[in-house]
């Protein structure tokens, strides 16, 4: 009878071993948000998972990788669209769009003393590097930090690859306090 219930507990063990770590090969990447990645909306130490997914939507944080390091961004542009930053204004094709996400700290930055006159500076996709066009290229992705002062995004890598995203950033782990689904706009 003990033999039977260790053997049991054993494979019950293995099967939900198999199940988290299939979870984490397969769909969800966790990841602690640095101080360059924190936002109005991510914190630094937080942890969070990115799903990893086909359908990824204008506004979306998403986890991505360059040079074999991990930066967490919003994503700004899609395929085929056409960006343009001027007079800290988004310009998506043709029409101004409001920001309302990085208002706060807009104004915040744009009242400090390091102020430069402009919490994101004048660009258009042609001017990134690796830029083709005037257009988002296919399967690529404009993702900047809403920390507009830290350049560690699109503005210095270039347009992000499909095939770089890890995944979407949409739930919260630690800490406890802040559990649950991450709102981002």
């Amino acid at each position: 009878m003990v033999k039977r219930d260790l053997l049991r507990n054993i494979i019950i063990f293995s099967i939900i071993a198999a199940i988290v770590i299939g979870l984490r090969i397969f769909i969800y990447t966790p990841y602690r948000v640095t101080e360059q990645d924190s936002n109005s909306y991510l914190a630094e130490n937080d942890l969070v998972l990115a799903t990893r997914k086909q359908d990824i939507k204008r506004g979306d944080f998403v986890l991505y990788e360059v040079d074999d390091k991990d930066y967490v961004g919003r994503v700004i542009a899609l395929e085929k669209d056409q960006v343009t930053y001027m007079d800290n204004l988004l310009y998506l094709n043709g029409q101004v769009m409001s920001e309302e996400y990085i208002e706060e700290m807009r104004e915040k930055y744009l009242a400090s003393a390091a102020s430069t006159g402009y919490y994101t500076h004048d660009f258009s996709v042609q001017e990134l590097k690796g830029a083709d066009g005037d257009r988002v290229a296919r399967a690529s992705y404009l993702v900047l930090n809403d920390r507009r002062e830290n350049n560690k995004d699109s503005r210095e890598f270039g347009l992000i690859k499909a095939d770089q995203i890890k995944g979407v950033v949409e739930f919260r782990l630690s800490p406890l306090s802040k559990f649950g689904f991450i709102k981002n706009k």
